[in-house]
């Protein structure tokens, strides 16, 4: 096996998931994400919010324009210190 890294093209659009807990309302956890979204500079349209089986968790959906690996990173950083966020996918 190559132990080359794959290199990605950029910029790259694509859907990004961010799971939290649903005890942060929807409209609060909506806003926050566009918040973030809007300070690094992200080109985003929300695609859609599911429950999980037990109702702990609200998985969200954002299709997401990224300019560069760095953009991601720093995308990603910003939203892992959202309220209740679980992991960012």
């Amino acid at each position: 096996m190559d132990n080359q890294a794959v290199q990605i093209p950029y910029p790259q659009n694509f859907d990004i998931k961010i799971v939290v807990v649903s005890a942060i309302p929807m409209e609060e956890t909506r806003r926050n994400i566009s918040q973030i979204f809007s300070q690094c500079k992200v080109v985003h349209s929300f695609v859609d919010v599911h429950s999980s089986a037990k109702g702990s968790y609200y998985s969200y959906c954002y299709n997401i324009d990224i300019e560069s690996q760095e953009h991601l990173r720093h995308t990603y950083d910003q939203l892992n210190n959202l309220p209740g966020i679980r992991f960012v996918l």
